[in-house]
C-alpha cells in the first residue's frame, strides 16, 4: 500500500503544474455545462475531473484526469443533444432510439475539437470542447439519399435568406419551408449529401447584417420575409404564395438550395 508521504508528495507535484490559457469568453459555455450556438452551428461543452491520486505519478495523474474530463465533455454533449430538434417532429434523442444512429452519432460526438485544457492545484482539470452542429452529425441524423441533381451555381444570388423574426421559430438541424398548403419548398430533400456534409440544412442568425455577412450566403442573397410559422414554437416556416412564386421564377437559378446555403433569422432563443 502506498504510504501518506507518497499521495502528499504527488499531490504537492500535481499543485505545480500550470495553468494553460483560459480561453476565449465566446468559446466558454460560462457556469453551465453545454453551450449551443446557433449563430455558428456549433455545440460547446466543459468537461471536469478530479485527480487520481493513485497514480503511479504526476504525469499519469495528469493524464488520467485529463481522459476522464474529455469523457464528462463527450456526455454532456450527448446529453444536450438529445433536447436538440432535428426537424419539427422529432428531436436527436427521438433519433437515437435507433441503435444504428446513436452509435453512429457517439461516433461523431468523440471527434471534438479540444478549445482549451485547465490544470487546477489540486490535480483537477477542466476542458472546453466544441463540435460542429452541421457536417457529419446532421448527415448521420437524416435518412439517407441519392442526392439531388447539380446545377452550375447560381449568378445570380448566392443564398437565400428567410427573415422570420417575430414568429418565434426554433432553430433545429433540419428545419423546412413551406408554402401555405403545406407543401415543402426547402428542406432535406432539397439539400444534396455534399450540401448537407458541408452545411447542413440551414444556419440561424438574430438579424440581418449577421445573415448577410455569414459566408454561407454572403455576396447577393435573395430576401425574404416568412409570412408564418406551422406552429408555435416550432421550426418550419410558411412563406406567402407570392414569395414562392418569386422563389420558384423561371428566371431564377435555384442551384444554391441544394448545397445548403439558406439562412434563418429569428429572435427566438
Amino acid at each position: 500500500m502506498r504510504s501518506f508521504l507518497s499521495y502528499t508528495a504527488l499531490g504537492m507535484a500535481i499543485m505545480s503544474l500550470a495553468y494553460s490559457p483560459c480561453t476565449s469568453a465566446q468559446n466558454d459555455p460560462g457556469h453551465g455545462k453545454v453551450k449551443i450556438d446557433w449563430a455558428n452551428k456549433v455545440i460547446i461543452a466543459r468537461g471536469t475531473a478530479a485527480p487520481n491520486l493513485k497514480a503511479a505519478n504526476v504525469a499519469a495523474a495528469r493524464l488520467g484526469a485529463e481522459r476522464a474530463a474529455k469523457i464528462d465533455a463527450w456526455r454532456n454533449i450527448i446529453e444536450a443533444l438529445k433536447g436538440v430538434k432535428v426537424d419539427s417532429g422529432s428531436s436527436v434523442g427521438d433519433k437515437m432510439k435507433d441503435r444504428k444512429i446513436k452509435t453512429r452519432v457517439e461516433g461523431i460526438v468523440k471527434n471534438f475539437e479540444v478549445l482549451d485544457t485547465k490544470y487546477f492545484s489540486d490535480g483537477g482539470v477542466d476542458v472546453i470542447v466544441r463540435m460542429r452542429l452541421d457536417g457529419p452529425l446532421t448527415k448521420a441524423l437524416l435518412p439517407p439519399k441519392s442526392g439531388a441533381k447539380k446545377k452550375i451555381a447560381s449568378k445570380m444570388h448566392t443564398g437565400l435568406i428567410v427573415d422570420a423574426r417575430g414568429l418565434k421559430i426554433a432553430p433545429a438541424l433540419a428545419p423546412r419551408i413551406l408554402d401555405e398548403k403545406g407543401n415543402e419548398v426547402y428542406g432535406p430533400s432539397v439539400v444534396t449529401p455534399e450540401g448537407i456534409e458541408a452545411n447542413g440544412i440551414a444556419g440561424y442568425a438574430r438579424d440581418l447584417d449577421q445573415a448577410e455577412n455569414n459566408p454561407r450566403v454572403s455576396g447577393n442573397p435573395l430576401i425574404i420575409k416568412a409570412k408564418a410559422a406551422k406552429k408555435p414554437g416550432g421550426c418550419d416556416i410558411i412563406l406567402s404564395s407570392k414569395d414562392v412564386k418569386k422563389l420558384k421564377a423561371r428566371k431564377q437559378d435555384l442551384s444554391f438550395l441544394g448545397y445548403g446555403r439558406v439562412m434563418i433569422v429569428t429572435d427566438a432563443e
